[in-house]
């Protein structure tokens, strides 16, 4: 016997009265696995966020050498809009701020990918100079090691066709002078 499909149906009314019964079969998978959410911050994790869109240096710095030393706070963490601190700094276009949070060893991830977006040139520079200090041959980038549950951007996109996209010919001169390339397109089939 085959299994009953859940059904969603709604009624509209158009323009001239006429009432249009719409029904949609719902699949419901089995097994397929959920996106996890971020965990709920600590009230450390929040003072270090709230001093990174602040601005404040001096608290950030010190609440980090906190953490280093008791290991008490994920200094990678994310508030409830999903920005890490590093975002924070792009979006508020902090270099001195992204720079300290860099030097600290907060994982940049796709960083470089969110000053691509928001045209943060300074940002961009920092950002690939930290890159070529961490990349080893053979590896991927930071920016293609970030899960795809939390990723703000698809798996294919690099900072090159990112910067393309946006149209910032700035970024884009600063990529190809560092020897970025186009990845393969796939095979047409």
């Amino acid at each position: 016997m085959k299994e009953a499909v859940p059904q969603v149906t709604t009624t509209t009314t158009g323009p001239n009265g006429e009432v249009t019964e719409v029904s949609i079969d719902i699949e419901l998978k089995k097994n397929v696995p959920m996106p996890t959410l971020p965990k709920p911050l600590t009230l450390e994790e929040k003072k270090y966020l709230l001093a990174v869109e602040r601005g404040d240096m001096a608290n950030v710095r010190r609440i980090l050498a906190k953490a280093h030393r008791k290991k008490n706070m994920n200094m990678n963490c994310v508030d409830p809009l999903g920005r890490s601190a590093l975002s924070i700094a792009i979006d508020g276009e902090n270099l001195e701020m992204l720079e300290l949070l860099v030097v600290l060893g907060v994982e940049t991830r796709d960083s470089l990918l969110q000053a691509i977006n928001v045209g943060f040139v300074e940002a961009v520079e920092l950002l690939l100079e930290h890159e070529e200090l961490i990349h080893k041959d053979g590896e991927p980038y930071s920016w293609e090691l970030v899960d795809r549950n939390t990723a703000q951007f698809t798996p294919d996109i690099t900072p090159l066709i990112l910067a393309a996209h946006r149209n910032n010919y700035e970024i884009l001169k600063i990529l190809l002078d560092r020897g970025a390339t186009l990845p393969m397109p796939h095979e047409i089939k």
